[in-house]
């Protein structure tokens, strides 16, 4: 991974920080409904990029498509788990632990590939697993179920990233037919989304979009901020995700993502002085922790830099 694709995959994990402390900011402050939130920037996010790749070739039948579909509930379970998630973990906490997505795409490559991490990078991988350990003792027994369901959202997330990988339209090297691929799966994410949460409201096990009049899209400020994260970070993050993953594979994309942590811990840190959030505490072990997750994170980013492409399949 040369330069440029670090920087690249470094600015997007820095634009995914933006948009976690935005969320957090606009989410909780003006009290807006997180599965409403959600559902807009997803469908703006997904139309800007229809709109940027409107001359390429498709038809709106691909948002049926059997892929298009799967993959659009999929990111509905990952969304919903790591909602789930963050019911009991802090901001900072759950992007830290978060990077055991690197870990499950070490051993889920293995396993799809039958062949093992490059040796270079068993170090840094030991020492990951070693300062997620340690951060995971230093919870709480209420934040453990977090854990468990930040787990299965990232074990997810890596699950998509490797569909994305070998599906042939993500190797396009035409700008509208990405933009529209990209664009399709968050339209139809969007439609998934609003489909999951009916039913689950008509089953009871919560509010139903429909209930109280629609209430949950009735307000203005919903639609205003929905749509600028959809437009400023849903849509151009996606877009470079599924294109670093083409360039440089699914592990190395994780790899560079390992960074998000510790650009969120930043930017929290210079909002809470702003007086914008609560600023992050985190206990003396899991300080130590995370230093130990960045000091992998920094492993694995510099040996990937000095890595033939080919190691990364």
């Amino acid at each position: 991974m040369g330069a440029p694709l670090l920087a690249l995959g470094l600015g997007n994990s820095l634009l995914w920080s933006l948009y976690l402390l935005l969320t957090r900011h606009v989410v909780s402050g003006a009290r807006l409904d997180a599965w409403a939130y959600t559902l807009v920037q997803l469908l703006a996010a997904g139309l800007v990029l229809l709109w940027v790749g409107r001359r390429a070739a498709g038809s709106w039948a691909e948002l049926l498509a059997p892929w298009t579909v799967g993959y659009a509930f999929l990111r509905v379970a990952i969304n919903g788990a790591t909602a789930a998630a963050i019911m009991y973990l802090a901001v900072t906490q759950s992007t830290l632990l978060a990077t055991i997505s690197v870990l499950i795409g070490a051993a889920s490559g293995w396993w799809l590939t039958r062949r093992a991490p490059p040796r270079r990078d068993w170090a840094g991988l030991v020492l990951l697993a070693a300062g997620i350990a340690g951060f995971a003792a230093a919870l709480t027994s209420e934040a453990w179920r977090g854990l468990v369901w930040l787990g299965l959202s990232e074990s997810m997330a890596v699950a998509g990233s490797w569909l994305i990988a070998y599906h042939p339209r993500n190797r396009s090297t035409d700008l509208g037919a990405r933009s529209r691929f990209t664009g399709e799966i968050l339209v139809a994410a969007s439609l998934a989304l609003i489909l999951v949460w009916s039913m689950l409201g008509l089953a009871g096990v919560m509010a139903s979009p429909w209930a109280g009049g629609g209430d949950a899209f009735g307000r203005i400020e919903l639609w205003l901020w929905g749509a600028l994260a959809g437009v400023l970070f849903r849509a151009p993050g996606t877009w470079l995700g599924f294109w670093t993953i083409n360039h440089t594979g699914v592990q190395t994309y994780l790899i560079a993502l390992t960074a998000m942590p510790f650009f969120a811990i930043a930017l929290e840190a210079s909002a809470a002085y702003l007086g914008w959030v609560a600023p992050p505490r985190l206990s003396a072990g899991e300080r130590a922790a995370a230093a130990i997750i960045l000091a992998a994170s920094v492993w694995l980013i510099v040996v990937r830099m000095k890595a033939p492409r080919a190691a990364d399949p």
